[in-house]
């Protein structure tokens, strides 16, 4: 399936205010909890600040990006998101062919990246006060106050020794979903102490790898509930999970409905798809 394409200056959200000065396009999007952004591009390479609440950025790794990060995008670069419990919001900036020209800025936007400021840095906090400016100066403060945020965030080094060895986890994880690695032996991939690995998981997915692992398997297993020749049973075993009271506990943990009642929307949503209408009487 293709990503969705999105013009310059487009994102995902609820837009709440949006100014522009300067080459310079600054908007503020507001985002649900628990919200999933499906695979998409963007047109041109941006910054996005996150104020409040919180993502998991999915590009070639699983980066969790809280309050306070600056999170770049490259033009072009496929990725998803998903939002955390809290309502997320997002202050995006969107840059100019005037700014692009500055080959700093043009390098370090050509990657995924996320420099952790943290949510109560000047450079952050200033940015989402100046975008609520509605005075004759609103355009100058906008981008003076963009300007140092993106200093502060291109100087900000990434967490040591994190993106690698994470990186060789992940892959190795969803190499097989259904039959996890020992945590030594995890370790011993990564280069790490396996108690400095389990930290360094933690504090750059937001989750541990045991969640990470349950996660990523009932999120496989809806690709499973479409074919009715398998029993939820078979389903859970697949997966990895010991018995189908696991299975159907993770699985309403993380997508707040059962594996039944999932596979049973999944077969109506069909059947409407195709304009087949349920029987009177019919029982699902």
């Amino acid at each position: 399936m293709r990503p969705t394409h999105l013009d310059a200056g487009q994102n995902f959200g609820a837009l709440q205010c949006e100014l522009r000065g300067h080459d310079l396009l600054v908007n503020a999007a507001d985002h649900a909890p628990r919200m999933i952004v499906p695979r998409h591009v963007h047109e041109n390479a941006y910054l996005c600040v996150v104020v409040a609440g919180g993502f998991e950025l999915e590009a070639r790794a699983r980066v969790a990006c809280p309050p306070g990060s600056v999170v770049a995008y490259p033009a072009g670069g496929p990725h998803a998101n998903r939002f955390g419990d809290a309502r997320g919001r997002c202050v995006n900036l969107h840059f100019g062919d005037s700014w692009m020209r500055d080959a700093a800025l043009r390098g370090w936007l050509a990657d995924f990246r996320c420099a952790p400021l943290g949510e109560h840095a000047a450079s952050v906090r200033r940015l989402a006060r100046e975008l609520s400016a509605r005075d004759g100066a609103a355009a100058l403060s906008i981008t003076a106050a963009a300007i140092e945020l993106v200093a502060e965030a291109m100087r900000t080094p990434a967490p040591a020794g994190a993106h690698g060895a994470i990186r060789r986890v992940v892959d190795l994880l969803e190499s097989d979903l259904a039959r996890t690695p020992s945590l030594a032996s995890l370790a011993h991939e990564a280069g790490l102490h396996p108690s400095h690995l389990a930290r360094c998981f933690r504090a750059t997915l937001g989750e541990t790898i045991g969640e990470y692992v349950r996660r990523r398997r009932v999120e496989q297993s809806l690709c499973a509930l479409a074919r009715p020749e398998l029993s939820l049973a078979e389903i859970a075993a697949d997966a990895g999970f010991a018995d189908q009271a696991h299975f159907g506990r993770v699985f309403k943990r993380h997508f707040g409905t059962t594996p039944g009642a999932r596979r049973r929307e999944m077969q109506r949503a069909s059947q409407r798809a195709s304009g087949v209408q349920d029987r009177p009487g019919e029982l699902h």
